[in-house]
């Protein structure tokens, strides 16, 4: 079912709007939808966690660490968010430090080079200071099935001198998209659930080619859940505004 919009009228006390059994009707239908949606959704509660890489692991950044490990088969990672604290170890030996153009990668297929979540620069891995940072966001379309998240530095060279140890603060939720069942479908046929990122954008057109009105869920970087205005132009494409402009995640199913 698409979303139903009340009828406000042209001016106020212009009689032109849906009466007021109406448009409660419409707001029972789009409620009714929501709820089957949510009780139909086969993703997991938000779980949190937290890995240290120790003062001896952070001589050897290059290699991978799993911070998060492999779902399982047919299942995905949804990351939420990623914190990280470090704290450098005291002269003399002081904290890390690395090239310029190094950066702690977050990535889910092991490679020290990609940035599927997000990254640390330079300038944080090398604080003199304890410090706490959000990671900065990168938003890969791609996801892949039953992989962890890995952290490591890029570049292919360690520190070339000092240490520190590096906390991570996450949250993310595990997505099973073989067992989403339809909204309302009584747990019939199974529905694929597509996840589709943006930045800083105040109007996204979906071709989605699903032959039917999805339930959809925009979030932010943070995980938080937008207010939005969704228009289904047919059964196969909808156009999503947001205002003001802004990045995060298209959930629909």
């Amino acid at each position: 079912m698409a979303r139903q919009e009340i009828n406000l009228g042209i001016v106020p006390g212009d009689k032109r709007g849906d009466k007021l059994r109406v448009g409660g009707k419409k707001i029972n239908e789009n409620f009714t939808e929501l709820y089957n949606s949510l009780q139909n959704s086969q993703s997991s509660p938000v779980i949190a966690g937290k890995h240290v890489i120790t003062e001896d692991e952070s001589n050897r950044l290059t290699e991978i660490h799993v911070i998060i490990p492999a779902p399982g088969s047919g299942k995905i990672i949804d990351l939420i968010s990623l914190m990280a604290r470090i704290t450098p170890t005291p002269p003399p030996i002081g904290g890390l430090n690395i090239y310029p153009n190094q950066t702690l990668n977050i990535t889910t297929d092991g490679d020290t080079e990609t940035q599927d979540w997000g990254y640390f620069p330079s300038l944080f891995l090398m604080s003199s200071s304890m410090e706490i940072q959000r990671m900065t966001p990168v938003f890969s379309t791609q996801q892949f099935t039953n992989t962890p998240v890995y952290v490591c530095l890029s570049g292919g060279e360690n520190p070339k001198s000092g240490s520190a140890q590096i906390e991570l603060f996450f949250l993310y939720r595990i997505v099973d998209p073989a067992a989403s069942g339809t909204p309302g479908g009584g747990g019939g046929s199974s529905a694929p659930q597509v996840v589709q990122s943006f930045i800083n954008q105040s109007e996204i057109t979906i071709q989605h080619n699903l032959q039917k009105y999805p339930t959809v869920v925009v979030v932010d970087t943070t995980g938080r859940e937008l207010i939005s205005e969704i228009t289904h132009e047919s059964t196969d494409q909808m156009v999503i505004r947001l205002n003001p402009a802004a990045s995060g995640k298209i959930i629909y199913s």
